[in-house]
């Protein structure tokens, strides 16, 4: 939709939808883990805590010839390798590569709004808002998006993509100033100068759910996710308020929690509400070309960047809700979960100017 507000003013709407099909999603086969129905078929339970004992043991152990599990899978298999290692389809391989898996799925819907204050008074001015939801089901794999959660459970995936931005503001305006004074010579000197302007306001990042420590790795090769906790708040502090990582940790450990030992997570790999900090983005920039001769021109152009002087803060340390948020002496929070380190925060306004003469 398209309509003009008033003179030289335009409002536009659209909705835009996209899905894409038959995309790379490798993460989405595992041709060498361990599925509970193959253990099973070995006459053991993951609820079992001597039976998970038993798989994390290494072939020549006592545990092993205790129940059996002795036998190599073929002449030559070390036998300092685990018994879960010996019940994989290929017990020669660890991890085995796929490449080009034409299973991977994309979503877009979003609302696409924009403002247009065509030339006036020297003025152009254009804002953009998009409102939107972005999601994967593997597709993303090959680009550090795209976890997958539990590869026996394929339609279940479908998540987030790790680009998801729901809320995007871009402002940007140019204005001409019109010449000033009553002299000639004043006008001259202070008229035709253009001042411009880009301003994005978008939500943050988001943060990736925390891996389990589970041990699930050494059972079925495969990772999970830790399982979000109903009630409990994501951040000790408000992730875009006033935060000081020399005083702060940010993310709350009692958000996650460890599923069962030997069991997959149930979490989404991202959340929408769980996000790092909102980074605005403001520029500016002043300029003006000078007609000296035909074919003889001279350029002054100054711009400056983070006009507004903003802090950037560094990500959150995420990845293990278990690991111990640690102080040194002084108080500072030094590691752990929601752990900033305020050594890599940045930000600080900077600018350039420019001049060319051109012939």
């Amino acid at each position: 939709m398209q309509r003009e507000v008033f003179t030289n003013l335009v409002v536009e709407a659209a909705y835009v939808g996209n899905r894409g099909v038959w995309l790379t999603g490798n993460g989405l086969m595992d041709f060498n883990a361990l599925t509970p129905q193959r253990i099973a078929a070995a006459g053991l339970n993951l609820n079992n805590a001597a039976d998970r004992t038993l798989l994390t043991s290494t072939m020549n152990s006592s545990t092993a010839a205790a129940r059996g599990f002795n036998k190599l899978p073929y002449a030559g298999f070390p036998a300092t390798l685990t018994v879960a290692q010996s019940l994989r389809p290929f017990p020669q391989f660890g991890t085995i590569p796929i490449h080009y898996a034409p299973l991977g799925n994309t979503w877009y819907d979003g609302l696409q709004s924009k403002l247009t204050k065509r030339y006036s008074h020297g003025l152009v001015l254009t804002g953009a808002f998009t409102w939107s939801k972005s999601q994967t089901l593997g597709a993303e794999s090959a680009t550090g998006g795209g976890i997958i959660n539990d590869v026996y459970n394929r339609q279940n995936q479908k998540a987030l993509s790790v680009s998801d931005q729901p809320f995007v503001l871009v402002i940007t305006f140019t204005y001409r100033v019109p010449g000033l004074g009553p002299n000639r010579l004043v006008r001259k000197v202070t008229g035709d100068w253009t001042l411009s302007g880009l301003a994005t306001y978008a939500s943050g990042s988001l943060i990736q759910v925390p891996g389990a420590q589970n041990n699930l790795s050494s059972l079925l090769f495969r990772s999970t996710n830790s399982n979000r906790v109903p009630g409990q708040p994501l951040y000790l502090t408000a992730i875009n308020g006033p935060i000081d990582p020399n005083k702060q940790f940010v993310l709350n450990p009692a958000a996650w929690s460890d599923p069962a030992p030997g069991q997959w997570g149930f979490s989404a790999p991202y959340y929408s509400d769980y996000r790092n900090r909102r980074s605005p983005n403001e520029q500016f920039s002043m300029g003006r070309i000078f007609r000296l001769r035909e074919k003889m021109t001279f350029e002054l152009r100054a711009e400056f960047f983070n006009a507004f002087n903003r802090l950037l803060l560094p990500g959150v340390t995420s990845t293990n809700a278990l690991a111990t948020q640690t102080r040194n002496a002084a108080g500072v929070p030094t590691s752990g979960f929601g752990y900033m380190n305020s050594n890599s925060a940045g930000g600080q306004r900077n600018g350039q100017l420019l001049a060319r003469f051109q012939f």
